[in-house]
């Protein structure tokens, strides 16, 4: 499935006009709630204009067409106001849409304050995701659901209790919603983890939430029909189901789609995963007469590198987005290992262009990305002859000990495998197989060897986010074809 048609996302010319309306309309939206629209409660009165900003133009017609009861504005006296709000409420789908937009708001704006830290910090996916969603939970249980439970009961305790109940089932089908355009979507259009400096930061950030929106509405619909939320309008409104089969079947119900919506990023991690397996280039170098080990693992990852990034740029120039996204993020994490081993001016210049390329496409610049790589990739991909011994002896100051559990690349930056223990010099890696799943587990077995820690390239050790290591030797078995039009076909 394509998605490329979603690149609009990431075009400034698109994310800009959005926000700006967006902060225009919830601005109005304060005004109108406290001076014309007063009747509705104070918790869903700090949650419209948070919605409003982030869905712009569907937001503000969701609150005209969901909260905003027709006559309101003419109406004279708050007891008026408060007639005509609560007839309009009377219908199911508006008071579960005041629910729904009540949890989108807070768990919103939580996983998107979560969400800006975790790219400044480079977290990895799953941590990224883990982090989002504790931030998350913590915004809408603490702030948003906590609040509106203490309309429905003087004990703190239990409005704290309650306020857990609803908000663990909701933020799992939030989380699912968001998670599933992460893992899958932008991924396929700009690359993963865009910056917060970027357009596509922005504009994929709003498709999370909008999909987390449309995941979690049917289970707020069935927590309201058990009594679990009141949604918009007084709690005195709500008629919950008391006959106790039939209420402890609508519970399994909405739980059974929180954990299927938490199991769908999982699940398409493992989908990429399995297929950017199927897919990556590996480049084999014929060995070279009289040339060192140290020299020819040199050319192996100098030729990978300019693979990944003359494939990105001829898939930018043919209009292939969401494969050239795939080839740049190979790209950024090659070099990332190379400006460690390397360490030359020109493994910072791969780098930095690689960097600079993808903030480009993010912001919607494809053209512009794709003159960068060519820019970088003209002439000779040597790195200014410090080459085998600036290799040797950026390699000596790295300890391999503290690489375990890093993830494996191969000369061209797609991840084949990870570091599984270590042992003085000795490495054990893991080949093959998806990765990853859920953040805690392995999907499939993999092929083990043992290899010599000489035989890697060691990148930047992290402490927060991805740390990778490179096998540039013909030890990595060969994937799939080298060349752009052979990669290409195959993704």
């Amino acid at each position: 499935m394509s998605f490329n048609a979603l690149s609009f996302l990431a075009e400034p010319g698109f994310v800009v006009p959005w926000y700006l309306f967006g902060a225009l309309a919830a601005a109005w939206v304060i005004w109108d709630l406290r001076r014309v629209n007063t009747p509705l409660k104070t918790a869903i009165q700090w949650a419209w204009p948070i919605v409003v900003l982030f869905f712009s133009v569907l937001g503000l017609a969701l609150y005209f067409a969901t909260a905003r009861a027709p006559g309101v504005a003419r109406a004279r006296g708050a007891e008026e106001k408060k007639r005509l709000h609560d007839a309009y409420e009377q219908s199911m789908l508006r008071r579960v849409n005041g629910a729904v937009i009540h949890c989108i708001a807070g768990d919103g704006l939580g996983i998107m304050t979560a969400m800006v830290i975790a790219r400044v910090l480079e977290m990895s996916f799953w941590q990224e995701f883990w982090f989002e969603y504790a931030v998350g939970f913590a915004f809408g249980w603490f702030i948003f659901q906590l609040k509106s439970m203490k309309m429905m009961t003087d004990s703190t305790a239990r409005a704290l209790a309650m306020a857990f109940r609803a908000e663990f089932f909701s933020m799992l089908t939030v989380m699912g919603g968001m998670g599933a355009v992460m893992t899958w979507v932008t991924p396929a259009v700009v690359g993963m983890q865009p910056k917060p400096t970027t357009a596509a930061f922005w504009g994929f950030g709003m498709l999370g939430l909008l999909v987390g929106y449309v995941f979690t509405f049917p289970v707020n619909w069935l927590m309201v029909k058990v009594g679990w939320k009141h949604g918009m309008g007084s709690a005195e409104g709500v008629q919950p189901v008391q006959q106790p089969r039939r209420k402890a079947a609508l519970v399994a119900t909405f739980a059974a789609l929180g954990l299927a919506a938490m199991a769908l990023p999982a699940w398409l991690t493992v989908l990429r995963e399995q297929r950017g397996m199927d897919v990556v280039a590996w480049v084999i170098l014929q060995p070279r007469p009289g040339a060192g080990e140290a020299a020819q693992r040199q050319a192996v990852v100098d030729h990978g590198l300019a693979v990944s990034m003359q494939l990105a740029q001829a898939q930018l120039q043919s209009g292939l987005r969401e494969r050239a996204t795939a080839a740049l993020d190979d790209a950024l994490r090659a070099s990332e290992v190379l400006r460690v081993a390397w360490a030359g001016p020109q493994a910072e210049a791969w780098s930095d262009a690689v960097r600079q390329a993808r903030r480009a496409l993010q912001n919607g610049h494809a053209e512009e990305a794709a003159r960068v790589l060519a820019q970088a990739t003209h002439g000779s991909m040597a790195p200014d002859g410090q080459g085998a011994e600036t290799a040797q002896r950026a390699a000596a100051a790295l300890e391999p000990s503290a690489y375990r559990g890093v993830a494996l690349l191969n000369a061209l930056g797609a991840v084949i495998g990870e570091v599984r223990a270590v042992e003085g010099q000795r490495v054990r890696v893991a080949l093959g197989g998806a990765h990853d799943v859920w953040g805690w587990w392995d999907g499939r077995p993999r092929q083990e060897a043992w290899i010599p820690a000489s035989g890697l390239l060691l990148g930047t050790r992290r402490h927060v986010g991805k740390s990778f290591a490179m096998l540039p030797t013909a030890d990595t078995p060969p994937l799939a074809l080298t060349t752009p039009d052979a990669a290409g076909s195959a993704r």
